[in-house]
């Protein structure tokens, strides 16, 4: 949460976005998860459904304050290979902002 907070004062400079999350279906991407390998367990859909709703509600108050580029490149990395998983968005925005941090201050040493 520390991370994705953090994207507000990273990009409040920004031209912010204002598209809604992306709608994902997470029970299809659940079942397939449970079932990867065989026999589907319930064990790893109910771990399955629980990180995606926790990734969707710290997704959800920042989302429209992310740069519309970066909304856009991590949906497209979290429905890589079809249906798509917020875990998966949540991951990326950490990264792209983590990054861009990591970017600003970066000098390069001769």
């Amino acid at each position: 949460m520390k991370m994705i907070a953090a994207a507000v004062a990273v990009f409040v400079m920004t031209a912010p976005a204002w598209a809604d999350m992306p709608i994902y279906d997470v029970k299809k991407h659940c079942d397939a998860v449970a079932a990867f390998g065989g026999t589907p367990s319930q064990s790893i859909l109910n771990g399955c459904l629980n990180m995606e709703q926790s990734a969707y509600d710290r997704l959800k108050p920042v989302w429209n304050t992310l740069p519309t580029a970066m909304q856009n490149h991590c949906d497209q990395v979290a429905t890589f290979g079809g249906g798509g998983s917020y875990s998966l968005l949540s991951g990326c925005v950490d990264q792209e902002i983590s990054a861009a941090k990591a970017n600003e201050n970066f000098r390069f040493k001769r």
